[in-house]
């Protein structure tokens, strides 16, 4: 038993979770409304002049680049990441003339899906 929570341990470490903690699950967002919104200070690196939204449909797989020119946004549409409905992965990159930074954490959402359906459909009588 030992032995199985110190793997647990080292791989909560390695994957940056507490242990007995599972990953987040995936929201399903409205298309439409959805905004992807992060922080971001002018730390020991040179300024920012533009961020890098970077999504794609597997984790770790960005097929989709977003680029925004200004030093100030902290937030973007997400039909305007994206290509559509679906599950979709997403990061963002601080990046200047010297190059680009490390990555944000991920996130994983559902855009645009259906909502599930009714059950328990009955007829009453007045």
């Amino acid at each position: 038993m030992q032995y199985i929570l110190a793997i647990a341990g080292i791989l909560a470490t390695l994957l940056s979770l507490p242990v007995g903690v599972a990953q987040a699950q995936t929201i399903s967002v409205d298309l439409a409304t959805a905004k992807l919104s992060w922080d971001w200070t002018q730390g020991a690196g040179g300024a920012v002049t533009e961020f890098h939204v970077l999504c794609g449909q597997s984790p770790g797989a960005y097929t989709r680049s977003k680029v925004l020119v200004d030093p100030l946004a902290r937030s973007v549409m997400v039909k305007d990441a994206i290509l559509g409905a679906g599950k979709w992965f997403c990061v963002v990159t601080a990046a200047n003339a010297s190059g680009e930074s490390p990555p944000t954490n991920e996130v994983g959402f559902d855009a645009g899906v259906r909502p599930a359906a009714p059950s328990n459909l009955k007829v009453q009588a007045q």
